[in-house]
């Protein structure tokens, strides 16, 4: 099957799965108001009237955590203490949701409900645990040992630079090359919890090593769709911190980029699943043939 013709399928299967969409983004909402209030209230607390307060509070995500961290260093283990932790279980609760999400994905011909989809969530959550400790391993040697690897091939060139450009492009392609390599592990490892919902299989280590030969047969066709998904949250990204920077920052008008953040994060979660459709059906056009 062709790979336009796949993504075609996948984007009308996330487009049939919306309720999915509501979902993630509720759990997200709750999780984030959960963890952001008490952070809130402690830097109106103690920062409060100061210059820093006001830039901390109007701005977006966690853009300010750098300037905390540099300008007052004392106060670095209680932010470890913020992040770190509800940042591990931020994880563990998308490990939990993937599970629903396939699972859903999976489920054609059945209509979407909070309970399947939490239903299959508490299903997968312990296969899908082994997958993402065992991508660890895999990130890890990756990003230690090839990227490294290529890092420090890289870093050959530019001390025989002799002016800025080769230095520029040698720094480009790094990145480049890391952001490659991670969408290589993230799909390899997306294909393995696919394969596990259609074989309704518990097993992750015989799962991981039944994807070498299926993604070694079709990689680049495969990584060709999965790069296609990553293009549309490429551009979403773009279109979301273009306008936001135009967006007013001052008074009751902050909830317009509220409004424009969670809109943001809908598309992400809106392109979470077109990923997963999509590899569903390119598993399932291609797993016979494997």
């Amino acid at each position: 099957m062709k790979i336009f013709k796949i993504f075609e399928e996948g984007f009308k299967t996330t487009n049939n799965r919306l309720k999915i969409v509501v979902y993630l983004w509720l759990i997200n909402f709750i999780f984030s108001v959960v963890i952001v209030t008490p952070v809130y209230f402690l830097i109106k607390k103690d920062l409060s009237g100061s210059l820093m307060s006001d830039q901390i509070l109007k701005g977006s995500e966690l853009l300010w955590l750098g300037d905390i961290a540099y300008k007052y260093q004392n106060i670095f283990p209680a932010l470890v203490g913020w992040f770190l932790i509800p940042g591990i279980f931020f994880m563990l609760l998308y490990v939990f949701l993937y599970g629903g999400i396939i699972g859903r994905i999976a489920a054609q011909d059945e209509k979407i409900s909070l309970t399947s989809f939490l239903s299959d969530s508490s299903k997968y959550f312990f296969p899908f645990l082994r997958v993402f400790l065992i991508s660890l391993v895999a990130y890890i040697v990756v990003f230690g040992g090839i990227h490294s690897v290529i890092s420090a091939l890289l870093n050959i060139w530019k001390r025989s630079a002799s002016t800025e450009w080769p230095l520029m492009l040698a720094s480009i392609l790094e990145f480049v090359i890391l952001v490659l390599l991670f969408s290589i592990v993230r799909m390899f490892f997306d294909y393995v919890r696919v394969r596990l919902v259609v074989e309704k299989s518990k097993k992750a280590m015989r799962a991981t090593l039944l994807n070498m030969s299926f993604i070694g047969k079709k990689f680049f066709k495969a990584w060709l769709l999965y790069l296609l998904v990553g293009l549309i949250t490429a551009v979403f990204g773009f279109i979301y911190l273009v306008v936001y920077q135009l967006l007013p920052s001052i008074g009751v008008l902050l909830i317009v980029g509220f409004i424009w953040q969670q809109a943001y994060v809908l598309s992400r979660m809106w392109t979470k699943i077109l990923f997963y459709s999509t590899e569903y059906h390119f598993f399932n056009a291609h797993k016979e043939k494997a």
